[in-house]
């Protein structure tokens, strides 16, 4: 099935936008994180300090792949809009219930 180049593009847009949303909460989340193992110390706010960061990696590495090399195949920008708007809401599930 042929995509039109220009909904790919526009998908490949959308899916960056997102992604960019995505590591704006991931850094709010590290944020937190780091703040409250400064006051507690505990290993748990610790594992959750590595969560975010993986996280954020991931999402960066996504986020430039979408930006400077078109995603990975042409018709993966839907896919990669999906995936962004799916962490995205996770994500800020995630954040609400952490403040």
């Amino acid at each position: 099935m042929a995509v039109d180049i220009t909904t790919e593009l526009w998908t490949l847009y959308i899916a960056a936008i997102i992604g960019i949303g995505n590591i704006a909460l991931l850094l709010g989340l590290f944020y937190i994180y780091w703040q409250n193992y400064k006051e507690i110390k505990s290993k748990f706010n610790l594992g959750l300090i590595f969560f975010a960061s993986f996280l954020l990696l991931q999402s960066i590495f996504l986020t430039l792949s979408i930006l400077f090399h078109g995603g990975f195949n042409q018709g993966m920008g839907l896919l990669l809009a999906i995936n962004n708007l799916i962490l995205f809401i996770a994500l800020s599930v995630l954040l609400k219930i952490t403040i």
